[in-house]
């Protein structure tokens, strides 16, 4: 996989996620700051970048599964831990909704790995 394709996997899933917190934020009815929208974006589009860098293998770009590979099904994980350790440290973002939010948010980062790459 290419250098290109690793950028716009990055620029996609920062663009869908904060469409998605904007969308969640007023679904819920719980307002989310612009600065904690652009951090969330900002911390999966980075989780995407260091998974696809360091995970840039054939073993892992490999489809064993057809449309899918190990790649596109680990880069998820560590989108969930990225923002279980942003809302740990940002104290804005601890609330109830945060959970499901972090749930949605990591199945984004499933799709965009599949659909981009």
């Amino acid at each position: 996989m290419s250098h290109v394709q690793i950028v716009v996997s990055v620029l996609v899933g920062a663009i869908a996620t904060a469409i998605v917190v904007i969308a969640y934020a007023r679904w819920s009815r719980c307002p989310t700051s612009i600065v904690d929208t652009v951090l969330i974006a900002a911390t999966v589009g980075l989780s995407i970048l260091l998974w696809r860098e360091a995970g840039n293998t054939p073993a892992l770009n490999d489809d064993p599964i057809p449309v899918v590979s190990p790649n596109d099904l680990l880069s998820p994980v560590l989108t969930y831990v990225c923002l279980g350790l942003l809302g740990t440290f940002r104290t804005t973002l601890r609330r109830e909704e945060l959970p499901r939010l972090r749930a949605l948010l990591t199945l984004v980062s499933l799709v965009v790995n599949v659909v981009t790459i």
